[in-house]
């Protein structure tokens, strides 16, 4: 599959060649869910678009000229990380097809665009570990940010990408003292707790001891609700939190 960016001022008007595409339909052009990224492909079947309050996951078959059945799967997610979205991030990676190349005969890893602003805790590790049960590459492409619990998830990926200016934040987790993820009702929890041992666990199984250790003591030194430690694909890279 091959992703192209256009400028966000070009998105509604753009010139490809001696064609002109406008506003895209949505079997001509497909934008993945919080980004500005076009996936290149003239055929995209929508299997499932869901909305739950503020959390939207999209199944995608696109027809992949390299795979021996001829199309593959992926997953967009945008928005809330809470038990919504780790029940049905578990409901689908098994249903997920899955490109069998015809030069190797492999299976490329199945492929999840996030986009999300956080969440809850738990269904960060449970959407991670189901991640890493499947083999996922986890992809955070073009104007998506993956903050707090959703970048707790994308560490559970075998594989781990950032393109153009995606973004992940990380920072200390919240302990929850009002109604589900609302900003204004949450705290810090900067303690040496049960949470924060499992978090430092939780990324030193992901990632490693050396490189886990690094990324959590980075992430517990933003004990804040309002900053966190950002890190794009180069800088992600680096410290090897991503892979690609």
């Amino acid at each position: 599959m091959h992703c192209f960016r256009f400028p966000k001022y070009l998105i509604g008007y753009i010139t490809i060649g001696l064609a002109t595409v406008g506003y895209a339909e949505p079997r001509e052009q497909h934008i993945v869910l919080g980004s500005d990224i076009y996936l290149d492909t003239s055929s995209i079947e929508v299997l499932m678009d869901a909305q739950f309050d503020e959390l939207r996951i999209r199944h995608v078959r696109y027809n992949s000229k390299s795979c021996i059945s001829g199309t593959t799967d992926l997953l967009e997610l945008q928005g809330t990380i809470g038990p919504d979205s780790s029940r049905v991030v578990e409901m689908l990676l098994p249903r997920m097809q899955g490109c069998v190349t015809e030069q190797s005969g492999t299976t490329s890893a199945k492929q999840v665009y996030l986009d999300s602003r956080g969440g809850y805790l738990e269904d960060g590790y449970k959407i991670g570990e189901l991640f890493r049960q499947y083999g996922v590459q986890a992809i955070v492409s073009g104007s998506q940010e993956c903050s707090s619990a959703c970048a707790v998830a994308f560490l559970g990926a075998i594989f781990r990408r950032i393109d153009f200016d995606g973004q992940l934040l990380f920072h200390a987790p919240y302990r929850p003292v009002g109604p589900f993820f609302e900003v204004a009702f949450q705290s810090p929890d900067c303690s040496d707790s049960g949470q924060v041992d499992g978090l430092r666990n939780y990324f030193e199984k992901m990632l490693g001891p050396e490189d886990g250790l690094y990324a959590f003591e980075r992430t517990m030194s933003y004990c804040s609700t309002d900053s966190g430690w950002t890190l794009n694909g180069d800088a992600a890279r680096l410290f090897h939190i991503a892979t690609d």
